[in-house]
């Protein structure tokens, strides 16, 4: 019964529609890179009512804030290849998929500049963690600065230099090999090239202590396969799951699912959760010429005014209600309880 129930359940359409939250997936982290400025994430904000476009390095966490002006697409193009020109192009750049880095227009930069374009899934901003790490970071010294009445650059500056915990060096130094000048005392000797040493097995260190922690509460959701019916989490705001079949595996948990209603989205596998339900299809508006036509060789049905016509509505004949029979024994049962005979047996 437990089973049959269920299985009831997960076929039911009302129930599917309004789901809670599926709980979270083991961490995967990205592959830590061989080399700086190899691998960037960027990433859009607003603060004090203007737009920022930040580019963070994942080998030595140094990011680079520019003001835009505007969100458009050629305006990030032409912010990124100040970066590239003062840093080196990247060999992978990852983004969400917001307007400005899913254009046609930023297609070609990528295919001019030759660098792969990585982009996360819609609604999971923790695929690109890195480059929401550092939106918060600056947005933090950024209200810090205001408040203050400070310059924000200093707060960056210092920033930079200041040595990661557990690193033992500074983003600035695993980027560029060297401490750069501040408003602090420093020896001429520090200042001088040092490249640091055993920076990616401590980079490794730290994901997997962060893995250890996020992972005690997570596990993983079962892979999914074309054709499959799942229910769609729903985004900020709404709170119905709609109902979609897979298309394809993107990318590792990213899989491409076309709607009821023929649109076809991206989503990660823990806004999917697979369902019993058979599929929808899309309501087809109905033809009501076709709901009117008579069949060939039928005469058509003259239009009658009943107006003016005396029409006498003919009785409805209703089958008398049957009584039981007199002659129906009457029997007692052992508790007392009269027994009739079934009115069916009235013939």
């Amino acid at each position: 019964m437990n089973a049959e129930i269920g299985d009831h359940i997960s076929r039911c359409e009302t129930c599917r529609t309004y789901e809670n939250r599926q709980q979270k997936e083991t961490l995967i982290s990205h592959d830590v890179p061989e080399r700086p400025w190899s691998k960037v994430g960027c990433d859009l904000f607003t603060i004090h009512d203007k737009d920022y476009l930040i580019t963070v390095d994942y080998y030595s966490n140094f990011w680079e804030v520019d003001h835009l002006t505007d969100t458009k697409s050629s305006t990030v193009i032409r912010m990124l290849r100040a970066q590239f020109a003062r840093y080196g192009i990247p060999t992978t750049v990852v983004s969400d998929n917001g307007p400005q880095f899913s254009s046609s227009e930023f297609d070609r930069f990528a295919s001019e500049w030759e660098f792969e374009h990585l982009t996360s899934s819609p609604a999971y901003q923790q695929s690109n963690g890195k480059a929401e790490q550092a939106v918060k970071t600056a947005k933090r010294l950024m209200r810090l600065a205001k408040l203050s009445e400070t310059d924000p650059y200093l707060a960056v500056l210092d920033f930079r230099n200041t040595p990661t915990q557990l690193m033992e060096s500074s983003p600035a130094q695993r980027l560029m090999g060297r401490r750069t000048q501040t408003q602090l005392p420093t020896k001429a000797t520090l200042l001088k090239p040092q490249i640091p040493k055993s920076v990616p097995r401590k980079l490794e260190a730290m994901k997997e202590k962060q893995a250890f922690y996020y992972n005690r509460n997570a596990k993983d959701l079962k892979p999914l396969r074309s054709g499959d019916i799942v229910r769609i989490a729903p985004t900020q705001g709404l709170k119905e799951w709609k109902q979609g079949t897979v298309q394809k595996e993107v990318s590792k948990r990213s899989y491409t699912v076309e709607t009821s209603s023929g649109s076809v989205l991206r989503r990660n596998r823990r806004h999917l959760r697979k369902s019993a339900e058979v599929k929808q299809e899309p309501e087809m508006p109905q033809d009501e010429v076709a709901c009117n036509e008579v069949p060939q060789g039928y005469p058509p049905t003259p239009n009658i005014d009943i107006t003016k016509h005396n029409v006498i509505a003919a009785p409805i004949s209703r089958s008398p209600q049957r009584n039981p029979s007199p002659r129906a024994p009457v029997t007692v049962s052992r508790f007392g309880r009269k027994v009739f005979e079934p009115v069916k047996l009235d013939l």
